[in-house]
């Protein structure tokens, strides 16, 4: 990925404008704005509940947009759903690794999956990166969350996004994988990514250059403070 330049930055990588969602006749989007430009970081805060992972999903293209319009990369997502998946990665609650596999084949097989033409070596560079090298070869199955955590980031050292969303990425990580991962995200950033999270975790955002925004009764509205108060 190549580092972020000055014109560049300004245009948005992922726009969306008046997304609007619903689950029946519960209303839970009620006209979604959001401009993520490159090298930024949006960081959404709500209680359960207030639609965070629903946005998400929408933006990943995992839910359809009905209302509204969503545009990656200048792509209008409705109409070139594939190619925009092909520039993001999604990384949730779930991590989507197979047990029986080593951390190593987990990735070839998601390089396979996303169509990507890569070497061992860079597989074992990537796990190196997450801290993940001592442990290369053995099954997942036996890793804890914060390992799992790590190596469903790997990832986006092998796919180079240019979205990356995270649903609760601090959870399951103690103090220094939270100021690992603050520091793979500061680099991601520098080099032109765009990165939209959910977070219940303020203070573990604090230390990442972002821009906070409260969803709430299906308004997202931007925070003067990167340490808002969190219903």
């Amino acid at each position: 990925m190549n580092p972020a330049v000055t014109d560049e930055s300004v245009k948005p990588v992922a726009r969306l404008e008046g997304v609007r969602h619903r689950y029946g006749r519960h209303l839970v989007l009620a006209g979604i704005d959001l401009n993520a430009a490159r090298g930024e970081c949006l960081v959404l805060y709500g209680a359960n509940g207030s639609g965070k992972s629903t946005l998400l999903s929408l933006l990943s293209t995992r839910h359809a947009i009905r209302e509204g319009s969503y545009h990656l990369d200048g792509l209008d997502v409705r109409h070139h759903g594939q190619e925009a998946r092909e520039r993001l990665l999604f990384i949730g609650h779930q991590t989507h690794l197979y047990g029986h596999l080593t951390p190593v084949e987990n990735l070839l097989f998601f390089s396979d999956l996303r169509g990507l033409s890569v070497t061992t070596s860079q597989l074992r560079s990537a796990l190196g990166s997450v801290g993940l090298a001592k442990a290369a070869d053995k099954p997942v199955q036996w890793f804890s969350a914060g390992m799992r955590k790590r190596l469903a980031l790997a990832r986006m050292l092998l796919a180079e996004p240019r979205l990356l969303l995270l649903d609760e990425p601090y959870s399951a990580l103690d103090t220094q994988g939270v100021n690992w991962l603050n520091a793979m995200l500061t680099d991601y950033l520098n080099q032109g990514g765009a990165v939209i999270m959910a977070s219940h975790d303020p203070e573990r955002v604090a230390a990442l250059r972002h821009r906070p925004h409260l969803l709430a009764r299906g308004i997202l509205t931007p925070l003067d403070t990167s340490r808002p108060e969190v219903a």
